[in-house]
């Protein structure tokens, strides 16, 4: 994806990854203090949200993380 990019910052050890969305391009932040398989499944599961168009959802985080959880 042309519009993904991806950083690392100094995050809580409760927050593996987040992401934001701003005009149509989103940017990944990954925990650095994580290993590298952390980060890669926590940037899949920040992909998928991408993918599945959770940006332009209008329902709670809450909901959206319900829903992709239950197919994990």
């Amino acid at each position: 994806m042309d519009n993904v990019r991806t950083v690392f910052a100094n995050l809580p050890t409760t927050v593996g990854a987040y992401t934001v969305c701003k005009d149509g391009f989103y940017t990944i932040v990954l925990n650095q203090n994580f290993n590298f398989e952390k980060n890669a499944l926590s940037y899949i599961h920040e992909l998928n949200h991408i993918q599945n168009g959770d940006f332009e959802k209008k329902c709670s985080a809450d909901l959206i993380e319900f829903y992709t959880h239950k197919g994990e």
